[in-house]
């Protein structure tokens, strides 16, 4: 959706504790710069004078009506809602968001951009992140934000299909070969590389996703680019086995990471559960042995029936044959 723009700032209702004596002045804020802070004895904030930040020991915000229903839709998990909500408050405080100054960290102008961006991601309207993705590098957001702002930018790779920029970006969170006792006796599979274990869950999922998204596409290249060679050529032999392993374990690591991505946190983001079962079921029905592989069918068919009891109308038409149990073919011999 698009952002509207209010020609005038909302002011806020607050309270400045100021000068030596902390005397407590109340008043209407209707912008803050990195060094002063505008405000206004009137409700509309005409008249806005100027305050140095310097000389302001504390401020205390009266949360606006809006904001409060803002943050409402966002705790009833109504994204679709807050998209809008949170679009209108960006616009209407917008004159707080930048101000560098720490008492102006975490302002609601600031932070209604990073609840707008989240409506968005979790909604699944990733291209329309692209310019908030630019704004909220610009707000003076505290670090308990920091770790989020940085995922959205793989969110924003993933909306313009950068699948190789994405995969290198995941690489920052995972525990290398080298750091794994063992790997190289096989105790860890090489598909497996786990996630640093000091990220929260929350964003653990996410880059779970995004790793296997990447991934996942990055495989796809390659399936393409094996299509192309000779199937009966001894010259071309060799290279096809490389590729062949390499889809292959690439594929296997998509597939742990997807049903990491719908597994942690207890699938609690489910929007983003539900695109995770959907991206591994497609990649369970792409396998070349899907059709025969009893394995696979019975894997597949247990995430379905999972999706179908979260959320039953959203499941594709072109994967609804998987709600039907595979038959084993080793049964009654």
């Amino acid at each position: 959706m698009g952002i509207s723009v209010n020609s005038l700032a909302k002011p806020i209702a607050a309270t400045l504790t100021m000068g030596k004596n902390k005397q407590d002045f109340p008043g209407y804020v209707t912008k803050a710069d990195d060094n002063n802070l505008y405000v206004s004895q009137f409700e509309n904030g005409s008249a806005a004078a100027g305050y140095s930040l310097a000389s302001i020991h504390e401020i205390s915000w009266r949360e606006p009506d809006d904001w409060k229903e803002a943050m409402e839709l966002w705790n009833r998990n109504d994204y679709t809602g807050g998209i809008t909500a949170f679009a209108e408050a960006m616009e209407a405080y917008k004159g707080l968001a930048e101000s560098k100054h720490p008492l102006m960290q975490d302002s609601i102008g600031a932070l209604a951009v990073f609840y707008y961006m989240e409506c968005l991601r979790r909604t699944g309207k990733f291209s329309s992140m692209m310019e908030p993705y630019l704004r909220v590098q610009r707000v003076n957001l505290g670090a308990k934000w920091q770790d989020q702002i940085r995922l959205f930018q793989g969110w924003s790779h993933l909306a313009e299909g950068k699948w190789k920029p994405l995969n290198l970006m995941m690489e920052v969170y995972e525990i290398k070969e080298s750091e794994i006792p063992g790997i190289g006796d096989f105790t860890v599979a090489p598909n497996e590389l786990p996630i640093k274990p000091e990220i929260n869950v929350h964003h653990m999922a996410q880059i779970a996703f995004l790793r296997a998204r990447s991934t996942d596409e990055l495989s796809k290249a390659l399936d393409v680019e094996l299509s192309e060679l000779d199937p009966d050529s001894d010259e071309t032999l060799e290279q096809r086995q490389k590729l062949a392993i390499q889809i292959g374990v690439m594929r296997s690591k998509a597939l742990t990471d997807y049903s990491r991505a719908f597994t942690i946190n207890y699938g609690q983001e489910r929007g983003l559960a539900l695109r995770a079962m959907i991206s591994s079921m497609k990649l369970i029905k792409r396998m070349p042995n899907f059709s025969t592989n009893f394995v696979m069918q019975k894997e597949a068919h247990g995430i379905a029936k999972l999706f179908n009891g979260i959320s039953p109308s959203n499941m594709p038409a072109e994967l609804s044959d998987l709600l039907q149990a595979p038959v084993d073919p080793d049964a009654g011999k």
